[in-house]
């Protein structure tokens, strides 16, 4: 590709981002945003962080593991174990945080809501929100309420149904209420 052909291509794509509207830029956010990714989580949790490990540091990225006292199971295939493990990116003074990716920090007594492939898994392609009670709470409530509010299309946009959306609700209703009174 020549210099020429690139910059039109380049200022193309600007112009396309400029003018779409924020519904559509929804859906180029990163996948684990998408509705779909937390319905298809075929776990998910509510737990403390007990330890945290490094695994690995890099100069743009630190693998780390953490245990998690599982509190509540709102969704499992199979038995509830008692504690759970994620692997995950993350950052700190030394290593900047990453553009895009879904870097956390996690620490001994954090809670966490986690929706995943197992009990022992990589993040992502789950999702996890990190937190307080109250912040979980919020975030939580949050999700149910844009789920609750979107078009038929934007369905389409997070990879769901109405069954789906459904069912998701239940689960942010059931996650909600566990919240408030386990404080």
């Amino acid at each position: 590709m020549n210099r020429k052909s690139f910059a039109q291509l380049a200022l193309v794509s600007v112009f396309l981002l400029i003018s779409a509207d924020d519904d559509q830029l929804t859906a180029a956010n990163m996948r684990s945003f998408i509705e779909g990714v937390r319905r298809k989580a075929p776990v998910v949790y509510v737990g403390s962080v007990r330890e945290v490990r490094q695994l690995a540091r890099t100069k743009f990225d630190i693998k780390a593991r953490a245990v998690v006292d599982v509190l509540a199971v709102m969704r499992s295939p199979a038995t509830n174990p008692r504690e759970a493990t994620i692997e995950y990116s993350s950052y700190d003074e030394k290593t900047p945080i990453l553009e895009g990716g879904p870097q956390y920090q996690l620490s001994p007594g954090v809670k966490v809501v986690a929706f995943a492939n197992s009990f022992a898994t990589t993040i992502p392609p789950g999702y996890l929100m990190q937190g307080t009670h109250d912040e979980l709470l919020k975030h939580v409530e949050s999700l149910r309420d844009a789920l609750r509010h979107i078009s038929p299309d934007q369905l389409k946009v997070h990879e769901i149904n109405e069954g789906d959306r459904r069912i998701q609700l239940a689960l942010y209703d059931k996650l909600s209420a566990y919240l408030r009174t386990s404080k």
